[in-house]
């Protein structure tokens, strides 16, 4: 799925639209379900991309989405909102929660104050969040497909990952700084969290 937006309020048009098509069928569940799974004690199982053991919830509290909600509070946020016209951009329903928060607008989005949290990458995951569902795929392409039905988004395609990103990582944006790069999904080794030899399915 990719936008080609002109102007701000068409870029907000083509962000919500892609969250509502995405999330439509899916509810969200917030990452303090993922963190059942996924945090200090559990994810000692799991294998990251330095070939140790790896805890996903530990790289995601440390990583800028975690606090993307808190950054509309910055002097560059409250000037970004301002540009639009907006008087406080973490106000319900302000168009920047759309990307500085999960599953804005939808009647399960998580607590704004995680920010950018799992299901921003990896779907809303209330048909999928089951450790039978998404958690036995391996390199199962039947399991990978089951999961995808279920709502999660198949990372393991470069091009799912960069569209999703697209969807907010664009330079067409009220807060795009002057001294940021555009996007590309090739940088995305800074959060990391994922081994490099998952074969795509």
């Amino acid at each position: 799925m990719k936008f080609l937006c002109l102007t701000i309020i068409g870029l907000v048009g083509c962000v919500a639209l892609a969250t509502a098509a995405h999330a439509a069928d899916h509810q969200y569940v917030g990452s303090s379900q993922c963190e059942d799974c996924h945090g200090r004690k559990e994810a000692l199982t799991i294998i990251g991309p330095n070939g140790q053991k790896s805890n996903p919830m530990e790289i995601w509290k440390q990583d800028p989405h975690r606090k993307a909600f808190d950054a509309l509070e910055s002097d560059w946020g409250k000037q970004a909102a301002r540009k639009v016209g907006l008087a406080d951009g973490q106000a319900d329903g302000a168009m920047c929660l759309t990307c500085h928060t999960t599953g804005a607008g939808s009647d399960s989005a998580p607590d704004p104050t995680e920010g950018v949290s799992c299901e921003a990458c990896h779907g809303a995951a209330s048909d999928w969040v089951k450790k039978n569902v998404h958690g036995e795929i391996g390199n199962d392409p039947a399991k990978m497909a089951a999961a995808v039905a279920a709502g999660m988004l198949d990372l393991r395609k470069m091009a799912v990952r960069q569209s999703n990103c697209e969807n907010c990582h664009v330079i067409k944006r009220p807060c795009y700084r002057p001294s940021e790069q555009p996007f590309s999904v090739h940088l995305d080794r800074k959060f990391k969290h994922w081994q490099d030899n998952i074969p795509v399915l």
